[in-house]
């Protein structure tokens, strides 16, 4: 080789790092420009449910200087106490700026590809580090743009209401890679905003304690940090009963039992899984085929991983082991997944492909399998995603429901369908009907809102809508697209409002 040629070699090797990174961050800003537009279009389509609701009446609330909000979506109790979110709190600041429920959309949309720039940008450190050359690291760096991107489990996590996963996620991303990289006291910053977003953060932390831990002498200690941070966050959430909606009962046949005690649930549940191992085996087993389609768009080999296994495999077993299925369909619940099993995936290829002689060709083939598979298959077809997210709530029907938006006084309580219930929960008072309810009467005025073609309890709408009319006698306000209001004006004493059971 010419010294010419030497050094355009050197000049080019020391740009191409800035180049990918740029790549990254237009990928990335691309993405979350379409993210926004995405969740802005659902946000006035009114595909919106009690998950978002829940987040919704708190951060308002907060915001307009309600300081100890209560949920009366879920729980019934402080939100503080429903799983100790207390990121909710310095989220509540952005009301102040822009007053409008559609800012936690955006925040998530933000938490999102956020989350992606740092994994990449994680993985191109490695890159890095190994010393791969160019061609190698551009064709990797391609392949993780496009499977984070198309990855499908990122739109199903979108396109369902508003999560805290999303937003620990990407603290958790980012004291991964400071932690790996060395910066152990900013690491710790990030550490701080995982604990804030509550008990499944938390969990998520151990994950990333185990990974530093089996990572090397490097980051062992700094692991066993995270690991008693960790756990000691959890000890204190439940010692102040602070999880009363973290859905701990959802574990309660892991130890024969139908109920947990209040402040010590975590404990009698890791007692009964290590006293009956077999029930945990035979959960798991039961769900193989749900973490396969789970992980299989970001590559199973990263479990192979010290970076890919810590929090894939604890979020995946904590999902898995929830008597609700729900909590391993939903994309949202593992979203942790998906950066950290795909770092471990490029870590296990470069791995293989710097030790064996032609190692680079079957690992050519492997990321050609990855990124198809992110293209085609997963959850569901991300494409198919958006357009049923879009579609679930039409046009008309959302134009009702801001019609009603605008009828409903800011004080008046609320009790609606839950499909639809997000936009309407800015307000201290909200409930979500089912069949045989019975609710408190808190205002003056009470609206009823039903969407029977959306909710969750299909016809259970029609029934109560006879109730509302024909027995309570509120008056109708709204009836067009399928969307039914009614306002009721309670007689005096009247302190509660029972629906009749289905059927």
């Amino acid at each position: 080789m010419s010294l010419r040629a030497a050094r355009s070699e050197t000049t080019w090797e020391r740009r191409r790092g800035p180049l990918l990174r740029l790549a990254g961050i237009v990928v990335f800003g691309l993405s979350f420009v379409g993210f926004v537009a995405f969740s802005t279009v659902l946000y006035h389509r009114d595909f919106l449910a009690e998950d978002f609701g829940t987040y919704n009446q708190a951060w308002t609330l907060i915001g307009q200087g309600h300081l100890n909000p209560y949920d009366t979506i879920f729980t019934g109790f402080p939100f503080w106490k429903a799983d100790l979110e207390l990121i909710i709190w310095p989220l509540a600041l952005l009301h102040i700026v822009y007053p409008h429920p559609i800012v936690l959309l955006w925040v998530q949309d933000a938490a999102v590809a956020g989350t992606g720039l740092v994994a990449y940008f994680w993985i191109l450190d490695y890159l890095e580090r190994r010393k791969v050359s160019w061609w190698p690291a551009a064709g990797a760096a391609v392949v993780v743009l496009a499977v984070l991107v198309v990855n499908p489990g990122v739109y199903q996590t979108l396109f369902f209401d508003f999560h805290m996963e999303t937003i620990s996620t990407f603290f958790l991303v980012l004291a991964g890679r400071d932690v790996w990289l060395g910066r152990h006291r900013r690491a710790w910053i990030w550490v701080a905003g995982v604990l804030l977003c509550g008990t499944f953060a938390a969990v998520t932390l151990i994950g990333l304690g185990i990974s530093a831990v089996l990572a090397g002498k490097d980051t062992r200690r700094q692991g066993l940090y995270l690991l008693g941070a960790a756990v000691g966050w959890l000890f204190f959430i439940s010692v102040i009963g602070a999880n009363a909606g973290s859905g701990l009962a959802s574990y309660a046949y892991l130890t024969g039992r139908a109920t947990l005690p209040a402040n010590a649930g975590i404990a009698v549940v890791v007692t009964g899984m290590l006293s009956h191992p077999s029930r945990v085996v035979h959960e798991l087993h039961l769900k193989l085929h749900y973490f396969w389609l789970l992980i299989k768009p970001v590559g199973v080999v990263g479990l192979a991983s010290a970076w890919g296994f810590g929090v894939p495999v604890v979020v995946m077993v904590t999902n898995g082991l929830n008597f609700n299925y729900e909590f391993i369909l939903q994309a949202f619940q593992s979203f942790a997944v998906f950066p950290f099993l795909l770092l471990g995936t490029v870590m296990v290829l470069v791995w293989l492909a710097q030790r064996f002689r032609f190692g680079w060709l079957p690992c050519v083939v492997l990321a050609l399998v990855l990124t198809v598979q992110a293209l085609a298959y997963g959850i569901t077809n991300s494409p198919g995603n958006i357009r049923w997210a879009i579609d679930n709530v039409p046009a008309a029907a959302g134009a009702q429901i801001r019609k009603a938006l605008a009828l409903t006084p800011p004080q008046a309580e609320v009790i609606t369908s839950t499909g639809i219930m997000g936009r309407f929960s800015d307000r201290p008072h909200i409930y979500f009907f089912s069949p045989n309810g019975t609710y408190p009467v808190n205002d003056s005025e009470v609206e009823f809102v039903f969407d029977p073609a959306r909710e969750q309890a299909a016809g259970y709408d029609d029934a109560a809508i006879a109730y509302v009319g024909s027995q309570l006698h509120a008056r109708p306000v709204l009836e067009a697209a399928g969307i039914y209001v009614f306002q009721w004006h309670p007689p005096a004493g009247v302190k509660s409002v029972r629906f009749p059971p289905a059927g």
